[in-house]
């Protein structure tokens, strides 16, 4: 027996083809949408300039403060919504830097608007990747000059050590900080800052290494010329003239010393 057709299944087809093309559609939508937010985003992401600059930074180029502000100020609100470690990371080194600058200048209103910022980009770093080294010096960084030398900040100190105990670039700004605070500083924190420069000296960079020597205080100094007695007399002499260019005066039995008492250069 036929079925003649019902009246209701043409609009049943209609409306199954019609929803149909509204999931399609509203697909369609979401796929541009995402690629608009995207669009947006990804200039700043992945903005050439933060890697590159924060390479130069982190082997001790100075830079223009007002330019590295507005990088990190171009790039920071979306290292923060991707919690984008990477460059966060590096955004947070040129805050570093700026706030340096700021010290170095003297502005102590701007210092402590630079290590509010300092606080905030180290504590978004570190939500996003916590065994994050630079994340703890920089909240260090930030806590010592707002509070001083203390308990909390040994401890902060204390856990970019454990997470980056030999990273080169993170302990040519850390270790002059660190031999600075040597004599309040635990026995375990001492033995981590006397690390950090025994790495840079190895590594044969004297310059800096002299660096760290200048920062420190006498009986900093003492433990820094212990860890070079079993280097090559070549590099404890190539250490020495670094010094001796700071005018800096040597005194330690692994440097023989001249007349006075002293190793000066030649």
């Amino acid at each position: 027996m036929s079925r003649e057709p019902s009246a209701t299944e043409p609009a049943a087809q209609a409306t199954g083809i019609a929803y149909r093309w509204l999931l399609r559609g509203s697909t369609i939508a979401l796929v541009a949408a995402a690629l608009a937010w995207i669009a947006a985003i990804a200039p700043d992401v992945t903005n050439p300039a933060v890697p590159q600059i924060a390479g130069r930074v982190a082997r001790g180029e100075r830079y223009e403060v007002d330019r590295l502000r507005r990088i990190v100020s171009d790039n920071l609100p979306s290292a923060r919504r991707l919690c984008s470690a990477k460059t966060l990371r590096e955004l947070l080194l040129l805050q570093l830097a700026i706030a340096d600058e700021s010290t170095r200048a003297g502005d102590l209103k701007q210092v402590d608007l630079d290590a509010d910022a300092v606080a905030s980009t180290s504590r978004a770093l570190l939500a996003c990747a916590p065994t994050e080294g630079l994340g703890w010096f920089g909240s260090y960084w930030a806590e010592i000059r707002q509070a001083g030398f203390g308990p909390r900040t040994a401890e902060l100190l204390g856990l970019s050590y454990r997470f980056a105990p030999h990273e080169a670039w993170l302990q040519l700004i850390r270790a002059p900080l660190a031999l600075r605070a040597f004599n309040a500083a635990s026995p375990e924190l001492r033995d981590y800052a006397t690390q950090d420069f025994a790495d840079i000296f190895q590594a044969r960079l004297f310059p800096s290494a002299a660096t760290f020597y200048q920062a420190a205080g006498a009986e900093a100094r003492v433990a820094l010329l212990e860890r070079t007695c079993t280097a090559p007399e070549a590099d404890r002499e190539l250490f020495w003239h670094f010094v001796a260019e700071k005018g800096l005066r040597i005194r330690h039995r692994c440097y023989p010393a001249d007349g006075d008492g002293f190793r000066m250069s030649r």
